[in-house]
């Protein structure tokens, strides 16, 4: 039963709004750099870094790229991070996501990234207070998509 409420949990997190890695600070440092490729991309997820949690195919095209720089988020949370960091294939965040009641939920997100890979370690606690902790590994399929960007 617990297996199953983290792995729903972790489920509703990980599928983020995750869209490529950061790249910084667009309005003071002009046009951002690429730092993984456009097209249709794997995304699988696992619980505690080892239990298989899921997987999905999403397109990302250049809209999807350079929103990432906001990081990670579902879309059933508003999220602010206190630390965005990604510089020489490194991924640093740290904040809450809050929902709509504005119960925070602390999360920390590390990783690296590459133009056609990324991972994440995700360590966060739910508004209830269950610590959760999850991988999510994506990699590039192909430069074109075989369903439109979301």
């Amino acid at each position: 039963m617990i297996r199953r409420l983290a792995q729903a949990a972790l489920l509703a997190a990980l599928p983020l709004a995750m869209t490529a890695p950061l790249a910084g600070s667009a309005a003071a440092q002009g046009p951002r750099p690429a730092t993984i490729l456009t097209g249709e991309w794997e995304y699988s997820y696992r619980l505690a870094g080892f239990l298989p949690a899921g997987k999905e195919n999403k397109c990302l095209g250049p809209a999807e790229v350079r929103t990432f720089a906001d990081g990670i988020c579902t879309s059933r949370y508003r999220c602010e991070y206190d630390v965005k960091t990604v510089a020489d294939g490194k991924v640093a965040l740290k904040g809450v996501w809050i929902d709509k009641k504005n119960r925070k939920a602390p999360v920390t997100a590390n990783g690296t990234y590459g133009p056609e890979n990324f991972t994440l370690d995700i360590k966060l606690r739910t508004t209830n207070g269950l610590p959760l902790a999850g991988t999510m590994n994506a990699r590039r399929l192909s430069p074109t998509c075989t369903s439109p960007a979301k």
